[in-house]
């Protein structure tokens, strides 16, 4: 059976941090020898927009997911200019909470991560969000959370990953791949998405 991703859209999300989940974990079915981790989306409701024109039919409805389910939650960032409020819900800080307990991962992106926090999930831990944002203080509310704010665009904490911005977002994904089949697996994906192909061992017939 593959493994699922839960990827939680929210009002207003940000285009490619949503994608570069669905994108990292689609190519793990170009190789038989890959596991295959499926992605199902979900949001409160039945079609998300995302900022820059994306509109998402999601896969299940909030209320219909399971926590038991998946092996990761992946929740992109959004602008709260266009609906991104609604992730602060406290139906995704309980969704949060009971997947992390069941010893799985959180992958965030950008402001994505407050919501975690919130949960208390982060309490004490190291994690980064977007620092630019022209009406809120999104690191302060990290450090009012009891967050340790981390120096780096990536950050990995407590089986959570959190990024600064979207131009992190294929990083984010890739630890979250390499969280959810292994980093052997995972390393074998970014090769096959031509990461690093300049390699002599990867060049076309070597």
């Amino acid at each position: 059976m593959p493994k699922k991703v839960l990827l939680f859209l929210a009002e207003g999300f940000e285009d490619l941090e949503a994608v570069s989940i669905l994108d990292v974990m689609g190519w793990t079915s170009y190789r038989e020898h890959v596991p295959t981790v499926e992605v199902i989306t979900t949001g409160f409701r039945p079609i998300v927009h995302s900022r820059f024109g994306l509109h998402a039919n999601v896969d299940i409805s909030f209320q219909d997911v399971d926590a038991s389910d998946y092996a990761a939650l992946a929740i992109p960032g959004g602008f709260h200019s266009h609906g991104f409020d609604e992730a602060y819900d406290e139906r995704l800080h309980d969704l949060a909470r009971c997947i992390h307990t069941q010893g799985s991962w959180i992958a965030t992106f950008c402001v994505g991560v407050l919501p975690v926090a919130e949960a208390g999930i982060l309490a004490g831990k190291r994690a980064v969000s977007y620092p630019f944002s022209r009406n809120h203080d999104n690191l302060g509310r990290l450090r009012e959370l009891g967050v340790e704010v981390g120096d780096s665009e990536v950050v990995v904490d407590h089986r959570v990953i959190s990024c600064a911005g979207p131009a992190s977002s294929l990083q984010v994904a890739y630890r979250l791949l390499e969280a959810v089949i292994g980093p052997e697996r995972g390393a074998e994906v970014r090769r096959l998405m031509c990461e690093h192909w300049r390699r002599p061992e990867d060049l076309p017939g070597s």
